[in-house]
C-alpha cells in the first residue's frame, strides 16, 4: 500500500493530508484510536474524526472512500 499511499499523498497534497502513526511506537495511540489492523486509514475533518477504512484497497477504491468520507466531489 505503501507506494499506493505516497501516489495518492502527492497527487491529492491541496485537497488531504496522509499522516503516518507508527502502532509499533506509538500503542497509547493505537488504543484512542481503536486501531485493530493495518492498514487502516483515519479520516479527520476539522480536527475530528469524520470516518475510518479499513484493509489494502486498489487506488481508486482509496481515493473515492476519502472523498466520500470528506464529504467532497471532485466533479465540482
Amino acid at each position: 500500500m505503501k507506494p499506493v499511499v505516497t501516489a495518492v499523498a502527492l497527487e491529492y497534497r491541496d485537497t488531504f493530508t496522509f499522516a503516518k502513526l507508527d502502532v509499533n511506537t506509538q500503542p497509547q495511540k493505537t488504543r484512542e484510536y481503536n486501531i485493530r489492523g493495518t492498514p487502516t486509514y483515519i479520516v479527520f475533518r476539522d480536527g475530528e474524526i469524520a470516518g475510518a477504512l479499513a484493509g489494502a484497497m486498489p487506488r481508486d477504491t482509496l481515493v473515492e472512500r476519502i472523498l466520500e468520507i470528506l464529504e467532497i466531489d471532485e466533479t465540482e
